[in-house]
Parts: C-alpha cells; structure tokens; sequence
C-alpha cells in the first residue's frame, strides 16, 4: 500500500469537486430535517486557524470535523511523523438541529466565511465526505514507510554528503534509511543513505 503524499486526493480541487449548493431559508436556519441527514457545509478559514475556529464552533454547538492526515516532516535531519489538515484553511460544520442557525458562523473567531455558490451555502456531497473520512482512517492508520515519499524503484538524487549530486534507484526503505542502487567505480553499488539527504529525482 502506497499512501505518499502525492497520493493525498487533490486536496482542494477534490474538495470543489464534492461541493453542492444548498438552499436555505432568509433567516439562515437549515430546513427542518433529522439531525443525522442535516446538510454538513463548508468553512474557509483564516491563515492557520482551523483548529482555533473548529474550537469556537463547537462551543457554540455545532458538529466539527477538521480532517487531518499522518505526514512526513524533516525535523532535526529525520523524517518525523506529524498530523497535518487535509485541507489547509478550510473544515466542515453541521448545525446541531434543524433550528440551529448559521448565520453566527461568519462572526466567529478564527472564520473568513462560509464558502457559497452565490448567494447559496455550499454542502458537502455525502459520499464526498465518507470518501474524505474513509481516507483519513486509512492514512493515519499507515506506517511510515507507506506514507514515505520515497518508494522502491524511484528515482532519487543526493543532495548532501560526499555523494551529493548522483542519482540512484531505491531498492530498499525503512523508517530512516534508504538503500539506493548507484552506479560507483562503474559498477551497481548499494548505499544506505538518511532520508534527509534524498530528494525524488524529476
């Protein structure tokens, strides 16, 4: 299983991609429905404050889902795990009850706006969410190695150390080493190298 980030679903164009609009009432209240098939709408946040406006909705009653996905960081010269939000600035709100108003949303801490179609709230499609849920379980639930983005049989090139400069084949990975097949003294060699000191060869 192969769960690198450049497998991550477009980020934002698959979040587009699974807006609908929906039309509401001009007090801004949802339409009356169980709670469970109440619309789930989209939130545009400010610069690095998904989790602040995720925390200031849910105090106001609100259901809030930030989805965040296990990612690779060079920290220190090693790949260290880290969680990340799927979709940087955005996070998807459902009302609390079919009388529970949206109109508070834009005025709270941490909020741009309600992303719209015009003048329409835009909603998640279902299965759109349950696809971005589905995803997140899997992810998270991946080793490190799954969610490397450096996999047997791509290409690399060393960019610090005595080798750097030289291209090579992945042959093997682990958590902090990867073994790249290169061409040294004219002959297939192996060399264990630090994550840090790869890159994914263009």
């Amino acid at each position: 299983m192969n769960l690198s980030h450049r497998t991550v679903p477009g980020r934002r164009q698959s979040l587009v991609s699974g807006l609908a609009a929906v039309r509401v009432g001009a007090d801004a209240r949802v339409a009356k429905d169980s709670t469970l098939s109440l619309p789930w709408y989209v939130v545009h946040t400010k610069v690095r404050q998904e989790q602040t406006a995720g925390e200031n909705l849910a105090r106001q009653g609100y259901a809030v889902y930030l989805p965040k996905i296990k990612i690779l960081k060079r920290s220190r010269g090693r790949q260290q795990a880290q969680l990340e939000a799927l979709f940087p600035r955005y996070i998807f709100l459902q009302p609390g009850s079919a009388t529970h108003s949206i109109a508070p949303v834009r005025s709270t801490l941490g909020v741009t706006a309600l992303v719209r179609f015009g003048q329409e709230p835009a909603v998640m499609r279902p299965e759109t969410l349950q696809g971005i849920r589905d995803f997140e379980a899997r992810r998270n639930e991946a080793s490190d190695e799954d969610i490397s983005p450096f996999q047997r049989g791509e290409r690399v090139r060393v960019v610090d150390g005595p080798l750097t400069g030289l291209e090579g084949l992945i042959s093997d990975v682990s958590q902090q080493r990867v073994v790249v097949l290169m061409q040294l003294l004219g002959q297939d060699t192996r060399v264990s190298l630090s994550q840090h000191q790869l890159l994914v060869a263009n």
